[in-house]
């Protein structure tokens, strides 16, 4: 799973304390973790602030990890940042998100995600917020348990290496 951490920067954000598995699964891959802040415009301008200096400074593809209301935090992100900071993300993991929002704070236009996401689903309720999304829906029990969400990292790592490749082969192709 150090493979993961290298080939990419793994971004976590969490509206408070993650939980446990969530906390190891930052501690294992040396994620950067970005706390949500109070409920303010300017704090949550400023977090948006801090992701797209994360996203431009890192060296390579960034994965998004989100817990709880971070997971609508990051859909905000990626729906009204400039695209040449959304480009550099190649999928985010949204762990429980908040189905319903307490007002407005993370608003933004009901837009498929700019790339690939998996939502893992604890509370059984989250269908419509993951089609919004565009986003995979995974059993919660299975991904946070243990090193499951090692495992998701590394699935969605993995595929973005196989679309990578394969972008690769047609445009190779096309000489």
């Amino acid at each position: 799973m150090v493979a993961v951490a290298n080939r990419y920067s793994v971004l976590a954000l969490s509206d408070g304390a993650p939980p446990p598995a969530l906390a190891e699964t930052i501690e294992r891959l040396r994620a950067t973790l970005l706390p949500l802040g109070r409920s303010t415009d300017g704090d949550r301008n400023i977090l948006g602030a801090r992701i797209d200096r994360f996203v431009g400074d890192s060296d390579g593809q960034v994965i998004l990890l989100a817990h709880g209301g971070a997971c609508r935090a990051a859909a905000w992100w990626a729906r009204l940042s400039p695209s040449h900071y959304v480009q550099r993300v190649r999928g985010a993991i949204l762990v429980d998100p908040v189905i319903d929002p307490t007002g407005d704070r993370f608003a933004s236009p009901a837009t498929l995600l700019p790339f690939r996401s998996m939502t893992v689903d604890g509370s059984g309720g989250i269908e419509a917020l993951a089609r919004e999304w565009g986003s995979e829906v995974l059993p919660g029990d299975s991904a946070v348990r243990g090193r499951g969400l090692l495992g998701l990292i590394e699935r969605m790592s993995g595929a973005v290496v196989a679309h990578d490749v394969r972008t690769a082969e047609k445009l190779a192709r096309l000489r």
